[in-house]
């Protein structure tokens, strides 16, 4: 997120405002801008905009991409929603998870009133780290932290990565050796009686979907949400079945960037660390298939993911709040079971090759 103003003033003729696709290009060139991007940048290209801020999805209607605007038209600040649904019992919670915010720095407080403005239209909003000046400004709109988000990785080939990382010093050789021994310890393989045939999101029951419980509430998913992910025309989403001696008892999706594959999301109807551990391994094991995919990483807000993933051979590298903004009430002290699909983190990618064990 660029600056959005670390203290909130008052903002004359600011006009709240959903763009169309026809505004695309002002758009593209005020993203540009205030990121950064250089003229080409991925995250600005056509069709990815069209998809991730005006496509059809079930879960929100019209546009998701929203500016502040002076009265000439001029933007001056942007962000989108990413819609989740938080389920707890009896009830399902409309909430987004904001991405793409941006603001010009000369209109101080106009990102935080866009927030807020976007803020009014759920009962909840999600937020899963950011960037330094994020984590500094979300405390000041009223973000309290949940829960601790933990963001694990494994590489796959090392060699590939050290001949790809943008990151190239001293250090290179000394990562080659020890993301050698990680990729060995534990060996990457698929557990005895594990299997994970390719679904289409038509081909997932009812009662596979995350329910909540009386511990951990749960981001809702359903066809429509992932046929939406699937047809995606640039970020490449890939839907698995988990099957334990061959009955259906998870599902995993993957989303892939250059050189990483990302476990997007993750879901066992079982509440066995050794089974959450037997369905993250199978997942890496599938990512690493692909002949391009040098590291797979995968996110963690529960105590079962955390301990999955660390028993599955993944590294934790990284831990941001998990906060919320609204009414976290709804909650009654439970945990909430985060996944990258829940935001853009699945699918988010820089100009350059990153990797989080290199």
């Amino acid at each position: 997120m660029a600056n959005p103003g670390l203290c909130e003033r008052s903002v004359v003729k600011i006009d709240f405002r959903p763009t169309t696709p026809s505004e695309a290009p002002a758009l593209s060139d005020f993203l540009g801008r205030v990121f950064q991007l250089r003229a080409g940048a991925s995250s600005l290209d056509e069709k990815h905009m069209g998809w991730k801020y005006w496509s059809a999805r079930p879960d929100w209607p019209g546009s998701r991409s929203f500016t502040a605007r002076r009265h000439d038209g001029a933007i001056v600040a942007h962000a989108a929603a990413w819609p989740v649904r938080v389920r707890v019992p009896g009830q399902v919670v409309p909430a987004v998870h904001l991405i793409d915010w941006a603001a010009d720095p000369e209109y101080p407080g106009a990102g935080i009133w866009l927030l807020r403005q976007i803020g009014a239209k759920v009962r909840l909003m999600i937020a899963t780290g950011g960037s330094e000046i994020t984590r500094r400004v979300l405390p000041v709109v009223g973000f309290r932290p949940h829960a601790e988000l933990c963001w694990f990785a494994r590489p796959v080939r090392p060699l590939g990565q050290v001949l790809t990382t943008a990151e190239r010093n001293w250090k290179l050789p000394a990562r080659l050796l020890r993301n050698t021994v990680w990729r060995l310890s534990p060996p990457l393989s698929l557990p005895r009686g594990w299997s994970a045939p390719r679904l289409a999101p038509e081909g997932v029951p009812d009662w596979l979907w995350p329910q909540p419980s009386a511990a951990t509430a749960v981001t809702a998913r359903d066809t429509g949400f992932y046929r939406y992910l699937v047809d995606s025309p640039c970020a490449r989403h890939a839907l698995f079945g988990l099957e334990k001696r061959g009955e259906l008892i998870g599902y995993f999706c993957l989303a892939f960037a250059p050189h990483v594959a990302r476990i997007a999301d993750l879901w066992l109807l079982s509440t066995k660390a050794e089974d959450w551990c037997a369905g993250f391994r199978t997942a890496a094991v599938l990512a690493a298939r692909e002949k391009g995919v040098y590291e797979v990483s995968a996110w963690a807000s529960t105590a079962l993911g955390k301990e999955g993933l660390l028993r599955a051979g993944f590294r934790l590298r990284e831990r941001s709040a998990l906060s919320l903004f609204g009414d976290a009430r709804i909650l009654e002290g439970r945990q909430l079971h985060v996944q990258m699909l829940d935001s853009d983190a699945g699918f988010l990618s820089g100009e350059a090759v990153s990797y989080m064990t290199c």
